[in-house]
């Protein structure tokens, strides 16, 4: 089997990168992280973290040597997406293996291990000349005992929200995690992208550091956000973060328990492909 490396970042939101590397580290064969050494963001702002909590932890989940952290200036330009782009392309060229797959700190793998022990091997053929997606699930607003979770009208999880996140070595990132390959083809797997489930300081924390900070200045998002509760969320429909997209991507919100969040995300998984 190909060997497969891993890019992943540590910044504002480094609390949830040891959940996210849990979730893949026995599948992979290395994990890259960069860290800017000046603790500036890609938007351009200062950020901090607990770094003994977090180093403690990686130490912990790498029993096998897997982890190594790259620092640096990731934020040469003025441009958001340029610096998010320049990261990856950096951190790529500290991969091992050819086959470089790039999860988030906030993205938690659903169905890891279907993927990479069922799929993967069949897709190895066409690894050299295809950029593999993911379908991500959207958890919207977090409370005491229920979340709300972004869905389809019939209350079944979004399925065309899609990303690219796995390119062979020679390709580069261009746009986020898109590269210059145009061939891609849809995976299986399904990723609990927690981005805007999260405490509201969080949730302003991220629109102004986040690679589309710049798009995010005048977005109504964050006050439809504030303003959701659980009286008042069937009211939002029709509806989309920052621009980005149809308008109408997002039908609804559901609302389901907490406790039961990933046994009903491995059934979506299961519907996705």
């Amino acid at each position: 089997m190909l060997k497969k490396s891993v890019i992943s970042l540590i910044s504002y939101d480094a609390e949830y990168l040891p959940n996210s590397i849990r979730s893949y580290y026995p599948y992979v064969d290395e994990i890259v992280l960069g860290l800017d050494k000046d603790r500036i963001s890609w938007s351009q702002q200062q950020f901090s973290f607990d770094e003994a909590a977090l180093w403690k932890q990686l130490k912990q989940i790498d029993v096998d040597n897997k982890i190594s952290v790259i620092e640096e200036n990731f934020h040469p330009s003025s441009i958001p997406m340029e610096n998010d782009n320049y990261e990856r392309n950096y951190l790529k060229h500290y991969c091992s293996n050819d086959w470089i797959m790039s999860f988030d700190a906030d993205e938690t793998l659903i169905n890891a291990k279907q993927f990479f022990y069922q799929w993967c091997p069949l897709f190895e053929p066409y690894a050299k000349t295809h950029d593999i997606l993911f379908t991500w699930f959207l958890p919207w607003k977090e409370f005491d005992e229920d979340i709300l979770m972004i869905t389809n009208e019939d209350s079944s999880f979004i399925r065309s929200e899609q990303q690219g996140f796995a390119t062979y070595k020679n390709n580069y990132y261009t746009y986020a995690r898109w590269t210059n390959n145009t061939n891609r083809i849809v995976s299986p797997l399904c990723i609990l992208h927690w981005s805007i489930c999260r405490q509201e300081q969080a949730v302003q924390e991220k629109l102004v550091n986040f690679s589309h900070s710049d798009r995010t200045k005048e977005d109504p998002f964050f006050s439809m956000w504030r303003q959701t509760t659980l009286d008042n969320y069937t009211r939002l429909r029709n509806f989309k973060t920052s621009g980005l997209g149809d308008p109408r991507q997002w039908p609804k919100l559901s609302k389901i328990k907490k406790s039961e969040l990933l046994q009903i995300c491995n059934l979506e998984a299961q519907r996705v492909y």
